[in-house]
C-alpha cells in the first residue's frame, strides 16, 4: 500500500494532489463534494457510490471520476473493499472541464487497451523514484484524457449527438444568461416533454436540474477561488435572477448558504 498527500505543484500544468493504492476503503460522505477532480477505483471487493440520486456499484476494475464540488458518498459492500485513488490539480486544471465535457462524473474500467489500475501504480512509482515532475504531469494528462475518451460510446448515439450534446454546449456557454428548458427544446424543434425524456435518458437528470447544478458548480468555484467577489455578484455571474434565488437554490443543494460554504475553505 502506498499513500501520498499534499503533492500539488502549481508550476505544473497538470499534477497529482494525492494518490494511493491498495487502500482499505471505509464509508465516506461528502455533502459538498471535493474541490478537485477525484478518481476512485475498486481493486478488490465491491463498493457503492451514491451520486446525483443514483446508486452505482463499483466492482473490481471499475472506477469513477467525480468532478469538483459534486456531492457524493461511498460505502463498502464487502468486508474488505480495496481501492486506488487520485486527485488532480495544476495551473491548467480548468482544461479538465473541456477534456471531460463538463460531466459531473465519468464511469470507466480497465480494458485491454488501458488499465487505470496499472497507470495509478505507474504514477506512484514515478513519484517514489523521483522521476522528473514534468514526466509525471504528462502521465496525469494521459490519465484524464483517457477518461474523457471513455464516454465516446454514449456520445456517438445519434439522438445524443442531435439533441443532447448541442444542448449541453448551449448550457455551458450560456448558463449566465436567462435560459429555459422550453428554449432549448424549441431550438431543436421538439416538444419540451420529449426533450426532457431524452436528456434524462442520457444524462441521468432533467435539463433543468443539469442547468441549476452547473450554475451551482460554477458558483462554488468562484466562492472558493475568488474570495473577494460578493455573493450578489456571483449570483448574477452564474445566471440567477436574484441573490435570494441563488441563496435558496444553493442551500437546497448543499445545506449551506454561499457565505457559510465559502467559510469552509
Amino acid at each position: 500500500m502506498a499513500i501520498y498527500f499534499n503533492l500539488s505543484n502549481q508550476q505544473l500544468p497538470f499534477n497529482i494532489e494525492s494518490i494511493g493504492n491498495n487502500w482499505q476503503q471505509v464509508s465516506l460522505q461528502r455533502m459538498d463534494g471535493y474541490p478537485l477532480y477525484h478518481w476512485l477505483q475498486t481493486e478488490k471487493g465491491v463498493g457503492e457510490i451514491w451520486i446525483e440520486n443514483r446508486k452505482i456499484t463499483l466492482k473490481e476494475g471499475e472506477g469513477i471520476l467525480i468532478s469538483p464540488f459534486v456531492p457524493h458518498a461511498y460505502y463498502p459492500l464487502t468486508t474488505d473493499w480495496r481501492t486506488n485513488f487520485a486527485t488532480f490539480d495544476g495551473y491548467l486544471k480548468q482544461q479538465f472541464h473541456h477534456m471531460l465535457s463538463n460531466k459531473s462524473f465519468i464511469l470507466a474500467k480497465n480494458s485491454d487497451n488501458f488499465s487505470f489500475t496499472k497507470n495509478i501504480q505507474k504514477m506512484i512509482r514515478s513519484f517514489e523514484e523521483e522521476v522528473e515532475q514534468f514526466s509525471l504531469s504528462i502521465l496525469c494528462y494521459q490519465f484524464i484524457l483517457t477518461l474523457g475518451q471513455s464516454r465516446k460510446p454514449i456520445e456517438q448515439h445519434e439522438l445524443f449527438q442531435k439533441y443532447v450534446q448541442p444542448s449541453l454546449v448551449d448550457i455551458q456557454k450560456n448558463y449566465a444568461q436567462p435560459l429555459t428548458v422550453e428554449q432549448l427544446a424549441q431550438k431543436h424543434y421538439i416538444s419540451t416533454q420529449y426533450f426532457n425524456r431524452l436528456f434524462k435518458k442520457f444524462m441521468g437528470q432533467s435539463p433543468y436540474q443539469y442547468l441549476i447544478d452547473f450554475r451551482i458548480r460554477q458558483a462554488k468555484e468562484l466562492l472558493v477561488n475568488q474570495p473577494d467577489l460578493s455573493i450578489q455578484f456571483i449570483a448574477t455571474k452564474v445566471g440567477f435572477d436574484s441573490t435570494s434565488q441563488f441563496i435558496d437554490m444553493f442551500k437546497r443543494r448543499t445545506n449551506y448558504t454561499p457565505k457559510k460554504f465559502r467559510g469552509l475553505y
